[in-house]
């Protein structure tokens, strides 16, 4: 079981990355159970990501009724949010020998599950403006934008660091990862009925 200072640790080493430092990978174990244990950022990440399942929810509910209850999409936007986060780390895991990562793939689950837990919280306030302030939903709205712009600028200096690839190699597979993440979110909301006619931050 992870101690609150493993998790603090784990959160300091990705911020360190996210800012350019390579001594932030000294932070992380790398070892078998440091590999399954980074999937713990999932747990750590849970309460931004219910709640802007919650916020996600309500909106669906409001634009159509249709969608079923409130309990049903939270349900269903959670499967889509995990999935996204858990299915292109299984692709790349079939892929990481092919495309010249055999030898740090484990480090890039790693870092990068825990550079996601931060990242979840990062993004938290522009969820908790729509929660607190519903009738700024514009405002919200950019705010969102603008973080997630941010948390694309730490995401990829993460990746840059534990992928230690030049830096042509490291845009193009970050591109294709953003990129293919966002149309696997697309494909299962759709697939689900729970497609909003207009965007909304859901975490």
């Amino acid at each position: 079981m992870l101690s609150f200072e493993d998790i603090q640790r784990y959160f300091w080493g990705s911020w360190r990355m996210m800012n350019g430092h390579a001594d932030g990978l000294d932070y992380f174990d790398y070892s078998e159970d440091g590999f399954w244990q980074s999937f713990h950022a999932i747990t750590v990440s849970l309460p931004p990501l219910i709640l802007g399942w919650i916020v996600f929810a309500n909106d669906m509910v409001a634009f159509q009724p249709e969608a079923g209850t409130r309990l049903s999409v939270i349900g269903r936007v959670a499967f889509v949010d995990l999935t996204s986060w858990v299915l292109p780390l299984v692709v790349l895991l079939l892929l990481a020998t092919r495309i010249g990562l055999g030898n740090r793939f484990s480090v890039y689950v790693i870092t990068s599950n825990w550079g996601s837990a931060v990242t979840s919280w990062l993004a938290a306030p522009a969820t908790i403006i729509r929660v607190l302030l519903p009738e700024w939903t514009a405002v919200a709205t950019v705010f969102g934008l603008a973080l997630y712009m941010f948390v694309l600028v730490l995401t990829y200096r993460l990746t840059y660091i534990a992928l230690k690839k030049p830096h042509a190699y490291t845009a193009a597979f970050f591109a294709v990862l953003v990129v293919g993440s966002i149309l696997l979110m697309i494909g299962l909301q759709d697939m689900l009925g729970i497609s909003l006619p207009e965007p909304v931050t859901i975490g």
